[in-house]
């Protein structure tokens, strides 16, 4: 061989070398990967969606982009392999191949996996009571299987609207019952929950029928229908993997699906980076508008959302309406509150209450703790009941209790706010109340304690970051009221001691 020979062959063969060592360890992590994947999800494609299968797909998907960007140069690195090293590269090869297919096939199983799910009830046991006091009493409604065929909860939804017309409680605001809730010119902003994927976020099925329900007014509806939240930086109203009988059924899909209605969504997550003034200052951009008042007893700068719909509606959250000539009417925009109820990693509970976490703009005061916003850590010091007083208070609450999460702080990574299919119990309940507390209250007591005994935990011990002493472990209702799991009398809880530290909770 000529030296002019020997240069042409051995240019920067360092670097080859880096380049197929670096290839051969993407395909040893891609394959790790893959039995990790497969061993884990099991006959249970609802495990695709948990972090760690998709952290496992993402690996694959990197090796499958670095193979394919090596192909050209996959003939010279068989030529310089010895005799044993061609079915290296094969074994390569198929690895990579199985994968190149990887969006077809984990979607398929992804989104087939809703006819897999078991749809057994847990066993709740839900009995009409009637309040002892004759003044000062809120009637909280519910019903139970509320799912029918595919998800579809129409009928469920009627039935609820029933009940409360027989309490006089119309949810309807028409000719025959002009004090009802919802005017046939309405505009109806269902605030959900879209921080959470899965069994996380708001059901889908029953928000399709709650709009349903409103564009059949009996006065006809020429009103228009808004689905928003602020996920605090990590909403979506267009995910992939909804809580639904069809988990790629999104919010956004629900909207779309009434076209010949007003009916859209609006991500308030945008907005959190934009304070503005409302408009009755003169100022038509999207943003926050921002109380420059402390308020020293709660901890919280109120805020709220103001915005333009696509159909050229100006709400504001807290004065409702605009309009250039008559000003603001407030009567004329309606909230509806649509949580889930779910045990919390921090609260013990999430529902009515906390849900409104998703109207302020957050991180407007230095946090205590670098991931949750200052008016989180606010809640129990009743932030949010702060922030319904000074902003705009639900007409009505409607707590999706299909799928609850009855997992408690105790058993770690299952406890909510983010929840899992597998983590889930199947309740099958939907409730409403014009009450957002007492719905809270008799939704915890009647329907996720049954729901956490039925996943055998009966009691829980005094290392609850929420309870130390001896003692059943109490549920934190989100305006820092509390009831016990297992027993009638109401106990205190001790202070949490991260709300006016440095520190977050253990």
């Amino acid at each position: 061989m000529t030296q002019e020979e020997s240069e042409r062959t051995n240019t920067h063969p360092s670097g080859h070398r880096t380049q197929r060592w670096w290839l051969w360890k993407l395909g040893f992590l891609a394959a790790l990967s893959a039995v990790w994947f497969f061993l884990r999800t099991g006959l249970k494609p609802s495990r695709v969606s948990y972090p760690c299968q998709q952290a496992a797909i993402s690996n694959m998907r990197v090796f499958h982009v670095a193979l394919l960007a090596s192909i050209p140069s996959l003939a010279k690195v068989r030529s310089s392999l010895g005799v044993i090293k061609p079915a290296a590269v094969l074994a390569v090869l198929f690895l990579g191949s199985a994968f190149i297919a990887d969006g077809t096939v984990l979607t398929g199983l992804r989104y087939s996996s809703g006819a897999n799910v078991d749809y057994t009830r847990v066993p709740v046991e839900l009995n009409s009571h009637s309040a002892l006091a004759t003044e000062g009493t809120s009637a909280v409604f519910f019903v139970q299987n509320a799912t029918g065929l595919e998800g579809n909860m129409d009928e469920a939804v009627a039935a609820l609207f029933e009940l409360m017309d027989a309490e006089d409680n119309h949810f309807y605001g028409s000719s025959s019952y002009p004090s009802g809730l919802i005017g046939s010119n309405d505009v109806v902003l269902l605030k959900v929950n879209c921080q959470w994927e899965d069994r996380g976020g708001t059901n889908t099925d029953l928000l399709k029928s709650i709009i349903k329900a409103i564009v059949i007014h009996p006065d006809g509806f020429t009103g228009e229908v808004v689905v928003a939240d602020n996920g605090q930086g990590r909403g979506s109203l267009d995910r992939a993997w909804s809580n639904a009988y069809d988990h790629s059924q999104s919010m956004r899909d629900v909207a779309e699906s009434f076209s010949s209605h007003n009916v859209s969504i609006y991500l308030w997550d945008y907005l959190r980076s934009s304070t503005v003034d409302d408009y009755d200052a003169g100022d038509f951009e999207d943003g926050y508008v921002l109380n420059s008042t402390w308020n020293e007893d709660t901890e919280i700068y109120v805020s709220y959302p103001k915005f333009r719909t696509p159909y050229g509606t100006y709400i504001s959250f807290k004065n409702g309406i605009w309009d250039n000539v008559t000003g603001f009417d407030s009567e004329r925009l309606k909230v509806v509150n649509m949580p889930v109820l779910k045990s919390h990693q921090i609260y013990g509970v999430t529902g009515c209450i906390k849900h409104y976490m998703g109207v302020p703009k957050g991180h407007v005061e230095p946090s205590v703790h670098p991931e949750w916003p200052h008016e989180h850590l606010s809640i129990a010091l009743g932030g949010m009941g702060t922030l319904m007083a000074e902003t705009r208070f639900p007409v009505l609450n409607i707590l999706d209790a299909i799928w609850v999460n009855a997992n408690p702080i105790e058993s770690s990574s299952a406890c909510g706010p983010s929840t899992y299919t597998d983590d889930a119990s199947f309740t099958d309940v939907i409730g409403a109340s014009l009450d957002p507390v007492a719905l809270d209250y008799w939704a915890s007591k009647y329907i996720l304690i049954p729901a956490a005994i039925d996943r055998n935990y009966a009691r829980y011990s005094s290392r609850s970051r929420l309870c130390t002493n001896e003692r059943p472990l109490c549920v934190i209702l989100g305006d820092g009221g509390i009831i016990p799991q297992l027993s009638e009398e109401i106990n205190e809880c001790p202070a949490r001691p991260w709300l006016s530290g440095n520190n977050g909770p253990e």
